[in-house]
């Protein structure tokens, strides 16, 4: 029960995360042909898995492993569906005969999934989510054991990242829309949805010991959060008419099912032709011009049921009509909840809109916006449900204000620094309201510890250290924990302060302008003496006043 239980919430949560983006990854679809539903048909055959799992009572991992894919294969729609019941497959045939998840059954089990669908597809195409599952599964075999499944998935996921965004130049459709493949992007939707769910499981305790997945903050999601070219589909012009009409696909149910026979039959006669199963029960996927034929051919093996037949050329046309003429499709969030933030520096703006956020107001220590910036920016996105994070101490109430002064539902999640803001983004979820945006930020944030590296002023004393005019401070939660000659003390000094609190992950934004003679690498240096087992990423901020920001998790 346990088992079921577990692969029930973490394939829930693959499915809440295609869920979110189902539209967008049917809009993306123009390879092979601008069918229309890849989004939908991930998501279908995602709910089927959950919905075999849930009427079954299996209990023991085999018997889960082969209730999931059972319920992939009868679920499985269109051909992106099939791919993708392929690679749980074969996923699922290492993992049923394993006792645990861990590291080294994990890069087995994501081999065997990239081996089946590849086995699946009579002519592979690169730049499709067959390229991005051999990606992952490369990637994977790349990871040590000992490493953990932290790191496995991590790898997973940023190999995913690049494989999807390379799709654009690999396949002439793909770089004439500007778009990515929607398959392998879906693919890599769901896995992101898989690894989320994995680590809830992990923080519960439900997962064995030494497979652990820490808690992953800013640090590691800005590593992975893909963010594809365009979040709105633009037609210029008609797409071109598949040369097939109708997406067709079916169960065949019977006794030794002839399923290389059945193929070679659907081969010169369509396209996209798809032939999965065993014996017993087959799974069939094409493009064809007329259906008729092939359910007919189809009797002659066995017993046909859940057909479905789709209309490739009216779902075009509807694409094309709803992307060129219609009303745009929404942003991210858009008609949902949206955030604002204020943030200074070229570099830190990439950051935060890279992560989701809507509209950004230039400001912070010494350049504060007034409320009605704040309410400018706020009004210009048209959005009912908006949060703002107003990155500095002194920016709190003034944003407070601002929600005070108008009739939309404005929260005000009371980020004190640029980077708690970009850890409040990663706890961002564009289907939820303001309200609860607010409160999963705020959680967020409730254990981020932020520092900033400066120079002193004048001389003076603070929290017992004395400090003289042009040192360098690090200021950890406000708290003076280091004066030094130069930067890089005073940056060793703030890694020691985290260091000592237990930082897991920690995130440096730098705008160093070699100035000050400082070079990133001689911080990266100092970080890999100082905070050994930290994991700590570096980005260019570009903040004024402050060549270094950073935040502990």
């Amino acid at each position: 029960m346990i088992v079921r239980t577990a692969a029930v919430s973490v394939i829930q949560s693959a499915l809440t995360a295609v869920e979110k983006e189902r539209q967008f990854i049917n809009d993306l679809n123009v390879y092979p042909v601008p069918d229309g539903d890849t989004g939908t048909n991930l998501a279908l055959t995602a709910r089927a898995v959950v919905e075999e799992l849930e009427q079954s009572e299996v209990s023991d991992i085999p018997s889960v492993a082969a209730a999931v894919t059972k319920g992939s294969l009868m679920g499985a729609r269109g051909n992106s569906g099939v791919i993708l019941s392929q690679i749980v497959r074969g996923i699922c045939e290492v993992w049923g005969q394993a006792n645990s998840l861990d590291t080294a059954v994990f890069k087995r089990a994501v081999l065997e999934g990239q081996h089946a669908a590849y086995r699946a597809v009579k002519t592979p195409v690169e730049g499709t989510m067959l390229t991005v599952i051999r990606e992952m599964a490369t990637a994977a075999q790349a990871v040590p054991d000992g490493l953990g499944l932290e790191h496995l998935l991590a790898a997973v996921e940023e190999a995913g990242r690049v494989a999807v965004e390379n799709t654009t130049s690999q396949l002439p459709a793909l770089q004439k829309a500007g778009v990515v493949d929607a398959g392998g992007y879906g693919l890599l939707v769901l896995f992101r949805g898989l690894a989320a769910g994995i680590e809830d499981l992990m923080r519960g305790g439900k997962i064995a010991a030494g497979a652990r997945l820490a808690t992953r903050g800013f640090g590691a999601a800005v590593k992975t959060r893909l963010q594809p070219p365009e979040r709105r589909v633009v037609v210029e012009e008609p797409s071109e008419l598949s040369e097939f009409r109708y997406c067709t696909s079916f169960l065949i149910s019977g006794e030794r099912i002839d399923r290389e026979g059945f193929e070679a039959f659907l081969l010169p006669i369509g396209e996209s032709a798809l032939v999965v199963g065993d014996e017993r029960t087959v799974k069939v996927h094409v493009h064809v011009n007329d259906p008729g034929v092939v359910l007919s051919e189809a009797l002659k093996h066995g017993a046909i049921s859940d057909v479905e037949i789709n209309d490739m050329h009216a779902q075009t046309r509807e694409r094309d009509e709803r992307l060129s003429s219609g009303p745009p499709m929404p942003a991210l969030g858009e008609g949902g909840c949206v955030v604002v933030a204020v943030v200074a520096g070229d570099g830190n703006r990439k950051l935060f809109r890279d992560l989701g956020c809507h509209a950004i107001v230039d400001g912070g220590q010494s350049m504060n916006p007034s409320a009605a910036q704040l309410l400018e920016a706020v009004e210009a996105l048209g959005a009912e449900e908006v949060v703002i994070l107003p990155n500095n101490g002194n920016v709190i109430l003034t944003a407070e204000q601002a929600a005070g002064m108008s009739p939309l539902h404005i929260a005000v999640v009371p980020s004190r620094s640029i980077p708690s803001g970009l850890a409040a983004m990663v706890a961002y979820d564009p289907g939820e309201d303001a309200v609860g945006n607010a409160r999963a930020m705020q959680d967020a944030i409730a254990d981020v510890r932020y520092a900033e590296v400066t120079h002193a002023v004048r001389d003076s004393e603070l929290d017992g250290l004395e400090v003289k005019k042009g040192q360098a401070m690090g200021i950890v939660d406000g708290r003076l924990v280091a004066a030094a000659d130069d930067i890089e003390g005073a940056f060793g000094g703030v890694l020691e302060e985290f260091a000592r609190g237990g930082a897991e992950y920690v995130t440096v934004l730098t705008a160093l302008n070699g100035s000050s003679g400082t070079t990133r690498e001689q911080l990266e240096a100092i970080a890999a003496t100082t905070a050994p087992d930290a994991e700590v990423s570096f980005h260019e901020g570009g903040q004024p006043l402050y060549p270094i920001l950073a935040s502990a998790e």
